[in-house]
């Protein structure tokens, strides 16, 4: 059990999977943050939260972030009995922010701090994939940066690789007055694709990749997907026109995630590619606000009784 009194803080990025066609095995993170204080108390949970989609949000032992700190405590052979948890959160809910992700990281570092057990990146990211069920985000929220991920068949371990992003790339997140629910977004996907569909996401895929961790550059074309956006660009009117929009400063865009979010990765004209978008989703009928945000390239940070560190404090990779 945890002694009462014992405090833990946790600060956990915003993340940015799939990259368009990138499905299921890449992610970035951005400077939209989850904020967390813990103190643990010797029974019962009360959760105390500021920020996007109150509503949405349990106050009680059901909480995400209470989740994984409970499983957190498991796998170090402890229990929490109870905790306060202080919660400021900025990323919107159900839009393609990671919103999940960040919850489930959060709660393994807080559990494992509470316990006072020292947990290292790969070990977070091996319990987090656990509950989330997807490497591509977990791994974003814990190693910052840009990260391809995968699940071993074979030992069930997830094995990443990071590239740091340059911060002279700015990343556009326009997001419609309308969410889009995972499980919806999954549901609309076939069950069979061609092998030219395929290849083509292969293709580009490789390309993205080399591109993030040699710094060669990036255009629009490697962000092209026939796997998950053809399918989920009808649920939201809007989002099909964001994605064939073109601007002389546009490095990339994408849906964020499963959507709702539309991101565009631009080299300048950030404020004109976000008005844009937003004029593209109203057009359709659907109002949208945009954010400008950077590039996050620390992950998850904690401050607990062993001081301030970043969960991976020698991240790897070249900058695009």
């Amino acid at each position: 059990m945890t002694a009462a009194g014992s405090t833990a803080s946790v600060i956990v990025p915003a993340t940015s999977a799939n990259l368009g066609c990138a499905f299921d095995c890449a992610a970035l993170a951005v400077q939209l943050y989850l904020r967390v204080s813990a103190t643990a108390c010797a029974s019962g949970f009360e959760v105390v939260y500021r920020g996007a989609n109150t509503e949405q949000v349990s106050n009680g032992e059901d909480n995400l972030i209470v989740k994984s700190m409970q499983r957190s405590a498991a796998h170090f052979g402890s229990k929490i009995g109870g905790a306060r948890l202080d919660v400021d959160n900025q990323i919107p809910l159900g839009v393609g922010l990671g919103s999940s992700a960040a919850a489930i990281v959060a709660g393994i570092a807080l559990g494992a701090s509470l316990c006072s057990a020292m947990i290292d990146a790969e070990t977070a990211l091996q319990l987090a994939n656990e509950i989330e069920g997807h490497p591509d985000n977990v791994a974003a929220a814990v190693y910052g940066g840009m990260v391809v991920a995968m699940t071993s068949e074979e030992s069930s371990r997830v094995l990443v690789a990071k590239s740091e992003v340059s911060q002279d790339l700015d990343f556009v997140v326009v997001t419609p007055d309308m969410p889009l629910p995972t499980e919806k977004a999954r549901a609309v996907l076939p069950k069979e694709y061609s092998r030219k569909d395929l290849v083509g996401n292969l293709q580009r895929t490789a390309l993205l990749t080399a591109s993030f961790f040699s710094g060669k550059g990036l255009t629009p074309e490697l962000f092209h997907d026939r796997i998950h956006q053809p399918y989920r660009s009808p649920l939201i009117p809007g989002i099909a026109q964001c994605l064939a929009y073109r601007h002389e400063g546009l490095a990339g865009i994408f849906l964020s995630g499963a959507g709702s979010s539309v991101m565009a990765i631009s080299r300048h004209s950030a404020n004109q590619i976000g008005a844009a978008l937003v004029e593209q989703f109203r057009r359709q009928g659907v109002g949208a606000q945009a954010r400008v945000l950077k590039a996050d390239n620390r992950g998850t940070e904690v401050l607990d009784s062993a001081g301030s560190r970043t969960l991976n404090p020698e991240p790897a990779g070249a900058k695009v």
